[in-house]
């Protein structure tokens, strides 16, 4: 699997599928190996930042999902 983030400013970067799995079965997912994007993890969600721009981009964790 191939996540693609894309920032309104054009800056794109890839997250890839490690193939490692937690105890629900939900696989891990890293960031290409450049600075074209940071991310910080919180309780609620998760935080992207463009490296180019510093537009902030905040992913809000799914209550569907039910941990």
């Amino acid at each position: 699997m191939i996540l693609t983030f894309q920032c309104d400013c054009g800056n794109r970067t890839a997250f890839f599928a490690t193939g490692d799995k937690d105890v629900q079965g939900r696989e891990f997912i890293e960031p290409e190996d450049d600075e074209r994007v940071t991310y910080a993890i919180g309780e609620t969600g998760v935080m992207l930042q463009c490296g180019f721009c510093k537009q902030k981009y905040r992913l809000e964790k799914a209550a569907s999902l039910g941990d």
